[in-house]
């Protein structure tokens, strides 16, 4: 299955770094679903939880607001704060 990397970041810290299959996550707009080879994209992100979808393995990440990009193959995430489910 094709991937796309992920980087979730804070002032603070790196949160995320991994390769991913879907990434769900809260846009201002409404759910976004980032798929490889998604179009070019910036939005910003409202508060509540990321769903991350990698292999047959779903992770959560929590976070307060912040921006995504899309560009290349590679999803950025600059969040105000971001706190990992586990």
């Amino acid at each position: 299955m094709a991937t796309i990397r992920l980087e979730i970041v804070t002032v603070e810290k790196e949160v995320y770094s991994e390769e991913v299959n879907i990434l769900v996550a809260p846009g201002i707009d409404g759910e976004l679903a980032i798929l490889p080879n998604h179009a070019p994209l910036l939005t910003q992100l409202n508060a509540g939880e990321i769903r991350i979808l990698r292999e047959d393995e779903e992770s959560f990440i929590s976070v307060s607001g912040g921006f995504l990009e899309v560009l290349g193959n590679k999803i950025t995430i600059l969040a105000d704060t971001a706190e990992r489910s586990e």
